[in-house]
């Protein structure tokens, strides 16, 4: 034990002498015999705030397509006979695209008249048929009244003329649906011809001459024959993440970045958002689906092409922006007393629990003030992909440190910084354009005066000689 303490006393001797020797200055020269090591300086980045415009944007992708898409289907079935189109004709409405066999339908056409005419005969027959039996009726009444004819012969011509009148209304609902059938067999042989809607072009050809198309049922959705889009209107269905849905609203600007010419954007506008989400299959992502115009018509637009999307969903015109790498996060407890209380402020209105406010990370940005780092709580608002706004927390009068992000990861509040080799030309570049630009003024300036100078006494001359 008394060993311990003797080398106990020994080291504290050994400290203070350090000490000692560290105070003693050289005679000569009076600088320090034992330096004491310093704190070592953080090599640092920095950057001046800017007020400028600043726009948040959402970016998804996106497939083009016409505002305006018809699939032409046949409504009956039948073969393929005539197609006077290729896939990339334009065409006008009302204009021939296709041609089916009508053959069996002129054949029943023909078989419904020949049964209509039938049926109009049946009834003249049947109407006659009634005449004859209303006259027996009243001769058998009138002799009913002399007793000539019994009970039962009266009540069969009775039952004779209704019979008579069945028949005759018979003969009229067959005719009324033969007719039904003429006009929908005619109706069929009608649209054996297939004309177009609208004006577009034919942006996909399915069938082909000689193929029998058939019509859609619950089950198959028939053949589709081709398809015609109007170019002259087109948009994009964009599919936005649930994260960025809620910024997302119809009349915003948006800016569309076609797969085969990323450096033309294409201006556009949101005019419709889904209010339900999609969530594909054995994925976890849901998203929404926004429907931009295109303002443009220009011919490298095609129906299909897939995109990026960019939406501005909120804007400032006069903001001060940092670079957004200047923002990081620090934990309530490692900031100093001032930086809490200031987050506090800023945070009066959220009612949070005492656990959760102190495990909370707190925004800040570190400012350079002479050659520490001070810490600023602050307050971001919209951001792009390069810059942040502050709505508090750091004026064009700072300047804010942006990195290396292993400098930043160690910075604290009063740590000492240093600039970056590169960080340090930028001022004395500046300072020595100055000082260049200001000695050429003086330059030009001398030179002007030894002009004047030199003229005028040949001013002089030239007037006392004349």
């Amino acid at each position: 034990m008394v060993k311990g303490l003797l080398t106990l006393l020994v080291l504290a001797a050994i400290s203070a002498g350090v000490f000692a020797l560290g105070s003693l200055r050289g005679k000569s020269d009076s600088k320090a015999i034992l330096n004491v090591a310093e704190e070592v300086a953080l090599t640092v980045s920095v950057a001046k705030p800017a007020k400028e415009e600043i726009i948040r944007l959402v970016q998804a992708p996106g497939d083009v397509e016409a505002v305006l898409e018809v699939e032409i289907s046949s409504e009956i079935v039948a073969k393929i006979e005539e197609m006077p189109v290729e896939e990339g004709d334009l065409v006008k409405k009302g204009d021939l695209l296709c041609r089916l066999d009508d053959n069996n339908l002129l054949a029943e056409v023909e078989s419904g008249q020949a049964r209509i005419a039938q049926l109009r005969a049946a009834i003249v027959q049947a109407d006659a048929d009634l005449e004859k039996a209303e006259r027996d009726l009243v001769r058998q009444v009138t002799l009913s009244e002399t007793d000539s004819t019994s009970d039962l012969e009266l009540r069969d011509y009775k039952t004779l003329r209704d019979k008579m009148k069945a028949v005759r209304e018979m003969r009229q609902q067959e005719l009324v649906q033969a007719e039904a059938g003429l006009k929908r067999i005619q109706e069929d042989l009608q649209r054996t011809v297939i004309s177009s809607p609208i004006d577009g072009i034919i942006s996909r050809l399915v069938a082909e001459l000689g193929e029998v198309v058939i019509t859609g049922t619950m089950n198959n959705p028939g053949t589709v024959i081709m398809t015609i889009s109007d170019l002259s209107k087109m948009q994009v269905r964009a599919r936005v993440d649930e994260v960025d849905i809620p910024l997302v609203q119809p009349g915003q600007k948006a800016r569309v970045y076609l797969q085969s010419d990323q450096d033309k954007p294409v201006p556009a506008k949101i005019i419709r958002v889904a209010s339900k989400g999609i969530k594909p299959i054995n994925r976890d992502v849901v998203t929404f689906e926004a429907i931009m115009e295109i303002l443009s018509n220009e011919a490298r637009i095609k129906p299909g092409m897939t995109a990026n999307v960019e939406i501005e969903v909120d804007k400032r015109d006069d903001a001060i922006t940092i670079p957004v790498e200047a923002i990081v996060h620090r934990m309530r407890k490692d900031l100093p007393d001032a930086a809490v209380a200031e987050f506090d402020r800023l945070q009066a209105g959220v009612d949070l629990s005492d656990r959760v406010r102190q495990a909370q990370y707190i925004k800040v940005v570190y400012v350079m003030e002479g050659d520490v780092a001070k810490v600023r709580v602050v307050d971001p608002g919209i951001a792009d992909s390069r810059r942040v706004e502050l709505r508090t927390g750091v004026g064009l009068e700072d300047t804010v440190i942006t990195g290396p992000y292993r400098s930043l990861d160690q910075l604290k509040d009063g740590k000492k910084i240093a600039l970056s080799d590169k960080d340090k030309k930028k001022p004395e570049s500046s300072a020595k354009t100055e000082e260049d630009s200001k000695t050429a003024t003086q330059d030009e300036k001398g030179n002007e005066e030894k002009k004047d100078a030199k003229d005028e006494p040949q001013t002089s001359t030239a007037s006392a000689n004349p």
